[in-house]
């Protein structure tokens, strides 16, 4: 399993259990916080300005979530509750919380 370290100066690494560094990761600004999906192939980078955005493992740019505002960004699991996924028990769905700088948390599905 693969870790983000994340210096003083805001520059972010993705490392390995035994600490080699695989890659550095966002796109120059400095970092505030990192964290992987389920199987490691898409992260969610959140910069100090605020700005978060959907890589791949490859630093490549998948989607921009917002343009400021976001403190931290985890990706999460749930179970949709409505009676249409209970009838066809589908696998539980991904998402991504989004806990703002003005204590708000908003939720996006991915």
């Amino acid at each position: 399993m693969n870790y983000f370290e994340i210096k003083p100066d805001g520059q972010a690494y993705i490392r390995t259990d035994s600490g080699t560094v695989l890659r550095k990761v966002g796109n120059g600004e400095a970092v505030n916080h990192a964290d992987f999906d389920k199987d490691e192939t898409l992260f969610v980078i959140t910069y100090n300005s605020g700005k978060s955005e959907v890589r791949d493992r490859k630093n490549n740019l998948i989607k921009i979530i917002a343009e400021e505002g976001v403190k931290e960004a985890f990706w999460r699991k749930y179970y949709i509750e409505n009676e249409e996924r209970k009838q066809s028990k589908s696998a539980p769905k991904e998402y991504i919380l989004l806990i703002m700088k003005n204590g708000e948390n908003r939720i996006i599905e991915y």
